[in-house]
């Protein structure tokens, strides 16, 4: 996302971040925006559930 302050990849590379600024840019085009935040909150959802299963599998605390 740092795409969408304007650093990171190069301009013609391919982002969330560039596709964020995108819909911010064209508001008369909305599905440009609300699928890049559908995008966004279903990656950042999948990784929080990665993350709380990793902690349950190394949890030496966790009794079987």
């Amino acid at each position: 996302s740092l795409d969408f302050l304007g650093l990171g990849l190069p301009p013609d590379a391919p982002s969330l971040g560039r596709l964020l600024a995108q819909g911010k840019a064209n508001l008369q085009a909305p599905w440009l925006g609300i699928s890049s935040f559908v995008v966004l909150a279903v990656l950042l959802s999948l990784l929080i559930f990665i993350g709380e299963g990793v902690r349950d599998a190394f949890d030496p605390r966790k009794n079987f």
